[in-house]
């Protein structure tokens, strides 16, 4: 079987959880002996391919050509983001005027008249985000969510869904179950992802600041929200650090040295990060909204963003050591890549 990974063109550029998902999914398949390609929106499919598993529901520009002119199976991973929270807040005006899927049309423009990503199509720029989101739909053969909520918000937007779904959730990477050696104090507060609106960074960076906490902010700036960047460095007290992603040991060694990771994103498909976290010994807190709630439930404890009193009050005790900890080593190994990638074998044949 060969299985070609359809990906959005900047995947390398500006990391994030997807690459992780796509390169994981495509290790896996290889130590079972198939073959596994990666490719970017723009770049030719193999004309060997026998799957076509794409990603990202909410680019269906990237998509529809290929899943169009493809006559083997074709299966999706959603990795459905809602960004209208964070939308809300940045595009107040336009998002009033145009609503959520309106608002991702532009967006797609806007990164290719910028020149940050690839030029959607006349398809596209015909008949809409919410439109072609459909047509890919039918398109697919099986959609795959990582929770029961995504499933329920792709049907909310879009209607009755044609094609069969599974709901399928992230694999942890070897190295982060393999056990090890605890050789320094843990503290401060880590916070991990690309900056930008929907992440919500700036929020806890300015509580840092007012309680003193030691925070460290690992990330680089979206391209198109420089901005957002500035503001966070701006705004960013003695107390906070600054660094660029960063991976594998390194990662693993800021996951070692720090008490708790915060997610205080406005949305999140499924937060990888935050089970890393948790086979790394930390406290996860994490933002309760959609998809968090039920994603990293097992392994986190969930704070109301909304309400800083109660928030402030959870994520001081974390750092205090005063906060009981979630976690259970069955549970994180039955999350492994090599049990995950079972379900997808079975959802190739």
């Amino acid at each position: 079987m060969h299985v070609v990974l359809l990906a959005r063109k900047t995947l390398y550029t500006q990391p994030g959880g997807d690459t992780v998902q796509v390169e994981e999914t495509a290790s896996a398949l290889r130590s079972y002996g198939h073959e596994a390609t990666i490719i970017t929106a723009g770049q030719p499919l193999p004309l060997s391919a026998t799957v076509l598993h794409g990603f990202n529901l909410g680019r269906p520009a990237d998509l529809l050509p290929y899943f169009k002119s493809f006559k083997g199976k074709k299966i999706l991973s959603s990795i459905y983001v809602d960004y209208s929270l964070a939308d809300k807040q940045r595009f107040p005006r336009l998002y009033a005027l145009v609503g959520k899927h309106g608002l991702e049309y532009v967006k797609t423009l806007g990164r290719a008249l910028n020149g940050s990503d690839r030029f959607p199509g006349i398809l596209f720029l015909l008949h809409g985000q919410k439109s072609c989101v459909r047509a890919l739909i039918k398109l697919t053969d099986l959609l795959i969510t990582s929770s029961k909520s995504e499933e329920q918000r792709i049907e909310s937007d879009f209607g009755d869904l044609s094609c069969a779904v599974k709901t399928v959730p992230l694999g942890i990477e070897a190295s982060f179950l393999a056990p090890f050696e605890q050789r320094q104090k843990r503290e401060g507060l880590l916070l991990l992802g690309r900056l930008e609106w929907l992440k919500n960074q700036k929020t806890i960076i300015n509580w840092a600041t007012e309680n003193n906490w030691p925070l460290t902010v690992v990330g680089d700036a979206n391209a198109n929200q420089k901005t957002y960047y500035h503001d966070c460095l701006d705004q960013a007290g003695s107390s906070v650090s600054f660094l660029p992603y960063t991976a594998g040991d390194e990662l693993k060694r800021l996951l070692r040295s720090h008490r708790a990771l915060i997610i205080p994103s406005h949305f999140e498909s499924f937060s990888l990060v935050g089970w890393e976290a948790a086979s790394q010994g930390m406290h996860v807190l994490y933002n309760d909204v959609a998809d968090m709630n039920e994603t990293l439930a097992p392994v986190g404890t969930p704070i109301q963003m909304a309400d800083k009193k109660a928030a402030v009050s959870v994520i001081t005790a974390a750092l205090n050591g005063n906060l009981a900890q979630k976690k259970s080593h069955d549970l994180l190994e039955s999350r492994s890549w090599d049990a995950i990638i079972l379900e997808l074998l079975d959802a190739y044949v």
